[in-house]
């Protein structure tokens, strides 16, 4: 094979499209282009050269040369042969190199065949470009390990060709006309951002201004996200990964935009190491069913703190009554901070599995996740850091921190509900069996059984919340320009002064570390007085707080009180909303002991 060159060129190529006006035209010329296509031999027609991602059965074959990278393809769809044709005239022959760098979108665009460039799972010729490029990646691999080896460069260039889905840029924002019109992230001042949220300039009916201090439980959305969804379902909606028309291109390029916009967010080493679920809980459990099935047995122990959500203690405690695994606790300190002296005589060669809250739901407490992390894997456990309170301060740093996995919820961020980020190790996920069956989780099925996707797929069974994770890139931009640093100044201001102003009220205790450890989290219990009676008239001052165990029964249990109230500030929060806050609880404080 070595040599091979189609039988078209490039400009010939060129030459041909520029007399076709009509889609028409161009389908029929790619057919009558596939005509010219070698019918490629059968010995190479196998799933060791099957492109996957591709509604019709495709095939790539690479042969590596001293003057650069050859290839072969075919397929059995006569208007995918003619996409071939075109992908060979533009690579075949170049080095690796070249092939890496050639500006294929602006090929495309300039034959008025770029729709077929969409990044779908089921298109082909995205599929095929991603496979060539990543073919010459491992090339490039493979030609640096013979230098420095002095090993025989390209001997195997069949192993290169198996499934190869290494890193591509996938789409640009520019594309999608309105999903996301800022693609400079200017910074937004927090003086000025409270203009942005609709909601937060709602009264009463009697003329209360409505108080938000319930940012813990989900935050509010700015305008760039709420009309970002709308725009969406007006202008393009579409399944993704699955149609080739329009409608389905551009949603699916403004789904996997999103999802490189969360692959910087969280500093993710490779786009598909982001995977869209539900929620923090569901990305809890499926790490819990998936890898914890998979590798833990009775006297394996897994060990979680006493601030941990019940997300992230009921899916562990089921996991361990289904293999028998030991859970152990690491305990928090009268100041609010983890016992981290007793870490080391907890850890041992038994801990599998650690997973810890990043930020307290309850306490506020900025927890030690780099030294966890670091201990666990001294000792060969894996980390689940639940990131659901500290995401939304920008405080989120897959490679810094060394997790394994990390979660968090679209709603806490500014973003859609029913939407939830996982991400994890590449090489981990792809040792984790799919936790759902279904469509878009699968390369292939038979009667006999099922082969299942690459990452991220094989864990986005079904029809994806489409909309929700295309909004999740407003929100994660509409952050950033907010900025982590700024966002954590302002809430440990309006912090410092509701702690002064609720220590004054007696009776009341404020639960949570010092002001230097904390988020803008403010948990408090009053002697003598109910915490849903001090939310109760909150309420009907029209400020809204949290009451209750906020779904942390052992960390309540641990501080011997039943319940609890809580604010939580967010930096659309300002000074007076924490005076008014104060006075209605001070108020509220002096009606319950009349009471």
């Amino acid at each position: 094979m070595t040599g091979f060159m189609p039988k078209v060129t490039l400009d010939e190529i060129r030459e041909e499209v520029a007399d076709l006006e009509t889609p028409e035209e161009r389908i029929g010329y790619l057919i009558e282009l596939g005509q010219t296509l070698p019918d490629l031999p059968k010995e190479y027609q196998t799933e060791t050269y099957r492109v996957l991602g591709c509604q019709s059965m495709v095939w790539v074959v690479p042969e590596l040369a001293a003057e650069g990278i050859y290839f072969q393809g075919g397929s059995d769809a006569p208007m995918v042969r003619g996409l071939v044709s075109i992908l060979l005239s533009v690579y075949s022959g170049k080095s690796a190199t070249q092939i890496i760098d050639f500006p294929i979108d602006d090929v495309f665009d300039e034959i008025h065949l770029r729709s077929f460039l969409t990044p779908m799972r089921s298109n082909g010729l995205h599929s095929m470009v991603q496979r060539i490029q990543g073919i010459a990646r491992a090339a490039l691999t493979a030609l640096d390990s013979s230098n420095t080896e002095g090993g025989k460069a390209g001997e195997n260039l069949g192993t290169l060709a198996r499934n190869t889905q290494l890193p591509n840029h996938l789409a640009t924002t520019d594309f999608i006309e309105g999903v996301n019109a800022q693609t400079r992230l200017d910074p937004i001042s927090i003086d000025d951002c409270r203009s942005d949220f609709p909601v937060l300039h709602q009264t009463t009916s009697s003329g209360l201004p409505i108080i938000y201090l319930d940012n813990a439980a989900s935050s509010q959305r700015p305008s760039s996200v709420i009309d970002c969804m709308g725009h969406v379902y007006e202008t393009h909606y579409a399944n993704v990964h699955r149609s080739g028309h329009d409608f389905a291109s551009q949603t699916t390029w403004a789904m996997e935009s999103a999802r490189e916009s969360l692959q910087k967010f969280l500093g993710a080493s490779a786009v598909e190491e982001i995977i869209f679920t539900s929620g923090t809980t569901a990305s809890v459990n499926l790490v819990a069913r998936s890898w914890g099935d998979s590798n833990l047995k009775p006297g394996d122990e897994i060990l979680l703190t006493e601030m941990e959500h019940h997300s992230n203690i009921v899916p562990w405690q089921q996991l361990a009554e289904r293999t028998g695994a030991i859970i152990r606790w690491l305990g928090v300190r009268d100041d609010y901070l983890l016992d981290m002296e007793s870490l080391g005589t907890l850890l041992s060669p038994r801990t599998r599995l650690v997973s810890i809250t990043a930020v307290s739901n309850v306490l506020g407490t900025i927890n030690p996740v780099q030294d966890v992390i670091s201990a666990a894997h001294h000792v060969g456990a894996k980390v689940f850091v639940d990131a659901a309170q500290s995401a939304p301060h920008g405080h989120v740093d897959a490679r810094g921190w060394d997790a394994d996995w990390i979660a968090f919820s679209g709603h806490k961020v500014l973003g859609p509900t029913g939407i939830g980020v996982l991400y994890g190790k590449g090489e981990l996920l792809e040792s984790m069996p799919p936790f759902l069956g279904g469509g878009n989780m699968i390369q292939s099925v038979s009667r006999h059984g099922f082969v299942p996707a690459s990452i991220p797929h094989r864990f986005e069974a079904g029809t994806a919340p489409i909309v929700e994770a295309i909004a999740m890139q407003p929100a994660i931009e509409y952050l950033q320009r907010v900025g982590g640093e700024t966002i954590l100044a302002h809430e440990r201001k309006l912090t410092r002064k509701a702690i002064e102003g609720l220590s004054q009220i007696e009776g009341l205790r404020v639960l949570g570390p010092a002001i230097e450890h904390k988020t803008g989290i403010v948990s408090f219990v009053i002697s003598g007085v109910h915490s849903d009676q001090i939310g109760q008239y909150l309420n009907a001052k029209a400020i809204a707080i949290r009451v209750g165990h906020h779904c942390a029964m052992p960390l309540h249990e641990r501080l011997g009180i039943g319940v609890s109230a809580r604010a939580s500030f967010y930096f659309y929060n300002t000074e007076s909303e924490v005076d008014a806050l104060v006075q209605g609880v001070e108020r509220a404080a002096s009606l319950g002991r009349k009471a």
